[in-house]
């Protein structure tokens, strides 16, 4: 388990580093406040739709795995996905309501960032280091898994972040990353992925597909420096964000995973994916659409750092009494 804790920071050192460039950007006046909507919306409506397609065909098309790709196996997959992000919502935003927090002092960010995990960057070097032995498909499990996440982040997400449906129109919501999702799974499970995901196709999304994290994190380093020429920490806030994130969460996210009766495949990347912290997505969503990302920051870097103690544990928990993660 050291191993994993130790390969869990190196993971998260892009992560920093980028944040501390988009800092330095600021700090230099080289991206300015007024460049950060254009900056965000090629990230998000270009890069991350084109990161969404490429991994889909990826692991569904192109590099199919037959055990995963039938469409109840899959199917199988996103619902869990998914209702593990209900979960770790539900969970935040009760914790937001004993806190007495409202719409405009924090409620949709603290729910939204409490409850949403790092389910990429976080993920996928301890999937790789776990489940590395040839053949193992546990990598396109994920990500087959994940898109239950992103339907769940850019639909019920945004909604909640904008304050319901009557604040959001139709063709903001269904655009961009969510449409990805539904055209992406809609070619696979029909069969017209393999006429779609050619080599030209695919290296193209591959390419737009990498400059969305690096754009995200950034831009998320340049609203850093904005919040410290005015920002206070809150001890209260920052307590009731790890605990839903860091240990009521993935306490109910193990036992669902312990009750359902979905394939172990799946059942491990249940087990990882409930000990992770914050991700960063939900601040960059709550830039866009009227949030407060001040919450979201401390939420974000405070279960960042404690998730290096609470990681082991979930772990190790999840692997004794959900589904072995680690070979007899």
């Amino acid at each position: 388990m050291l191993q994993l804790v130790l390969n869990s920071f190196l993971s998260t050192l892009p992560v920093f580093a980028f944040f501390a460039i988009g800092y330095w950007l600021r700090h230099k006046n080289i991206v300015t406040p007024d460049k950060d909507a254009v900056i965000t919306r090629l990230a998000m409506d270009v890069g991350y739709p084109c990161l969404i397609f490429y991994n889909i065909m990826k692991y569904m098309v192109t590099e199919a795995d037959p055990r995963i790709t039938t469409l109840s196996f899959s199917g199988q997959a996103i619902l869990c996905g998914f209702l593990e992000m209900a979960i770790g919502v539900l969970v935040a935003w009760l914790v937001a309501r004993s806190l007495r927090l409202k719409i405009g002092s924090g409620l949709r960010t603290f729910t939204l960032t409490a409850g949403v995990q790092n389910y990429v960057f976080f993920v996928v070097p301890i999937v790789h280091m776990l489940f590395n032995l040839p053949g193992d498909p546990s990598m396109g499990v994920l990500f087959i898994h994940n898109m239950g996440c992103e339907i769940f982040v850019w639909s019920i997400g945004v909604i909640l972040m904008c304050g319901g449906l009557n604040n959001l129109s139709f063709a903001t919501l269904f655009r961009g990353p969510l449409l990805a999702v539904c055209f992406s799974l809609l070619l696979a499970w029909s069969g017209l992925g393999q006429y779609v995901a050619l080599p030209p196709v695919m290296k193209t999304t591959e390419m737009l597909g990498a400059i969305a994290t690096p754009i995200c994190l950034i831009i998320f380093g340049c609203s850093m420096y904005d919040l410290t020429r005015n920002f206070t920490w809150q001890p209260r806030m920052l307590t009731a964000g790890l605990l839903a994130r860091l240990v009521i969460a993935p306490a109910l996210i193990l036992l669902v995973a312990w009750a359902l009766p979905v394939d172990p495949l799946i059942k491990r990347i249940m087990v990882i994916e409930s000990a992770i912290p914050s991700a960063v997505i939900p601040v960059i969503i709550a830039k866009r659409f009227g949030g407060r990302p001040e919450v979201g920051t401390q939420i974000l870097l405070a279960t960042t750092v404690c998730s290096f103690i609470t990681l082991p544990i979930w772990l190790t928990l999840g692997g004794t009494f959900v589904v072995p993660l680690l070979p007899n």
